[in-house]
């Protein structure tokens, strides 16, 4: 099992664009939202380009439902709640690992009895 690491790779900006649309519609593996989310923090152009897009696909969105909506408060609580998904994921993984480790454990020890 691989745990992700907390440190990301350098990432060019156009692969960052084309993952715009799959941020937007929730279609990103927690690894490939941690490296948008940590990009898009980084880069200003990048930044600028997701919330305009953001703008755009929630504008309609909110238009066409006829709602007042604060759209870049919308942006920042749709990052944070990214953020905390990955969390709740980094503390899923690392509850699976323990858990398995325990019971490896578990399996040796009953072994190491047996054979006692």
């Amino acid at each position: 099992m691989i745990i992700m690491k907390k440190k990301t790779q350098k990432i060019d900006c156009k692969v960052i664009e084309k993952k715009i649309q799959q941020y937007l519609d929730n279609e990103l593996s927690p690894y490939e939202m941690q490296v948008f989310l940590d990009h898009v923090k980084e880069c200003p152009d990048c930044k600028e380009e997701l919330t305009i897009r953001y703008m755009i696909s929630e504008g309609l969105t909110k238009a066409e439902e006829n709602n007042e909506y604060d759209l870049l408060h919308g942006l920042e609580e749709k990052m944070k709640t990214s953020y905390k998904k990955i969390r709740n994921y980094d503390i899923g993984v690392f509850l699976v690992s323990f858990m398995i480790l325990a019971t490896l454990g578990f399996v040796v020890l009953a072994i190491i009895f047996a054979i006692l």
